[in-house]
Formats: C-alpha cells, sequence, structure tokens
C-alpha cells in the first residue's frame, strides 16, 4: 500500500465527481434527502412535545 499516494484534499475532490456525475445523481440525491428530512420533521411533530397549540 506505500505506492498508493495518499488523497490531497481538498486538490483531489475533483476525482470524486469523476465517479459521481452531478447530472445523473444529483436529483435522486437531493429526493432522498428531503425523503430524510420529512420523515424526520414528521416523526417529531408526531411526539407531541415540539407541536404548534
Amino acid at each position: 500500500m506505500s505506492e498508493v499516494a495518499k488523497p490531497s484534499n481538498p486538490n483531489d475532490d475533483w476525482k470524486f465527481w469523476m465517479v459521481v456525475n452531478p447530472s445523473t445523481w444529483l436529483m435522486p440525491i437531493f429526493f432522498a434527502v428531503l425523503l430524510i428530512v420529512l420523515t424526520i420533521h414528521v416523526t417529531v411533530l408526531k411526539l407531541g412535545i415540539f407541536t404548534w397549540g
């Protein structure tokens, strides 16, 4: 493993986007995050502690 260079962040951050193409994965990632956030908010609001009124 000594011949493998360690990543030099942020200089090597562009390599990530060579694998994860934003034109393909940006909207699915966005919708997955939105689904998680909405699920958490609905769960917290159903607890009854953090409600309005």
